[in-house]
């Protein structure tokens, strides 16, 4: 049976998770109160549009982090 090594420090890079949890969730009232953007587009749509941008930046700068803490190498 393998022994798996020590969990390094704390993973606090992690709540960068919610950011995208948020910004879907609980901004989505606020955004849809604002009536347009530029090009008649409703702003809603381009909040949810940054929205996935925001969360492929926050999903992928955990992957980052994870992989030089050498987190990803472990079984």
């Amino acid at each position: 049976m393998s022994e798996q090594p020590p969990i390094r420090g704390r993973r606090r890079h992690r709540l960068l998770l919610l950011v995208p949890f948020v910004w879907c969730i609980a901004a989505v009232p606020w955004a849809g109160a604002v009536p347009y953007a530029f090009g008649h587009v409703p702003f809603l749509l381009v909040w949810m549009v940054a929205g996935v941008i925001v969360g492929s930046a926050a999903i992928g700068g955990v992957y980052f982090i994870d992989r030089r803490h050498g987190v990803l190498d472990q079984p």
